[in-house]
Parts: C-alpha cells; sequence; structure tokens
C-alpha cells in the first residue's frame, strides 16, 4: 500500500475527493476523506489485444526466423481478430475499441473474447460467468506434436 500527503486545494471546502476511471467504461466515486470506506470500489475492463510483436516494431529476436520478408508486414499492426461471420481467428490491422479484436483474460488464466460475449454496463459490478464467454484455443484436439500448424479458433471453455 502506498501513502501520498496531501494539501487540500481549498481547505474550507468539506474534505471530498472523486475517483474516476478513464477508458470506454469509465467509472467514479466519490469519496470522503474523513470517513474512507473500503466498500467503495472503482470497475473498469481491462481489455488487452493479442498483437504481432514484429509488426509493431519491425524488430525480432535474432534467433526467430522471420515469417515473411515484406517490409511491409513490419509496421502493419497486427492484433488477432475474430470474423463475426465465420468465427475464425485471424490476423487484422488493430483498430483501437473495435470489439472483435478485444480479449481479457479470465481469474482462470484463459483467453475469452471480448467481441463474442454480451455487453454489459461498465458502470455496475458484476463478475461475468466463463461459462459465457468465447475463448481462445487450438483447432485441433490435441497439442501440435508433429510439425503441423493447428489454426486458432474460439470455444466455449
Amino acid at each position: 500500500m502506498t501513502s501520498l500527503d496531501y494539501a487540500w486545494d481549498e481547505p474550507i471546502l468539506p474534505p471530498f475527493i472523486m475517483l474516476t476511471v478513464k477508458g470506454a467504461g469509465s467509472s467514479e466515486i466519490v469519496c470522503s476523506m474523513n470517513d474512507f470506506q473500503d466498500s467503495k470500489q472503482l470497475y473498469y475492463e481491462n481489455f488487452i489485444y493479442i498483437a504481432a510483436t514484429y509488426t509493431f516494431s519491425g524488430l525480432q529476436e535474432p534467433s526467430v526466423r522471420p515469417v515473411a520478408s515484406s517490409k511491409d508486414a513490419a509496421y502493419a499492426e497486427l492484433v488477432l481478430d475474430v470474423s463475426p461471420k465465420t468465427q475464425r481467428v485471424v490476423l487484422k490491422k488493430k483498430e483501437p475499441g473495435k470489439r472483435s479484436q478485444l480479449w481479457r483474460m479470465t481469474g482462470t488464466g484463459m483467453l475469452c473474447h471480448e467481441g463474442s460475449s454480451v455487453p454489459h454496463n461498465p458502470h455496475k459490478p458484476s463478475p461475468r460467468s466463463v461459462d459465457s464467454c468465447m475463448i481462445l484455443d487450438i483447432a485441433g484436439l490435441a497439442a501440435v506434436t508433429d510439425n503441423r500448424y493447428e489454426p486458432l479458433m474460439l470455444r466455449k471453455p
């Protein structure tokens, strides 16, 4: 836990502070500094993109063989996207805020696809059921051991 000394800007006003989380689903609370309650909590969604790093920076690890020789791929900014019609997982150019490109990590370590989940009000804390989302998985039934590639897909947990 961290603390920081603070001098009130307006010492004659009541000691209230407004805390806000900015973003797509911003949330805010007002707290009395004389009676701070642990029950007051801010909620926000922390979505992520799953990116092909090389396509953002053009840098790669020396031991990794490049998949494409095109210089265009180095700055294409590719992320995992899910086609709404086919539900196939593909690489596409990053589009900020596009739900089909957003993912979140569940408490059990699965990558849940935001675009296939029903949107909910971020101002209301409602723990999402893992069973109601689609997670990232490989299409094959077993791990790849014979140097073949398996496509990615969405599955129920």
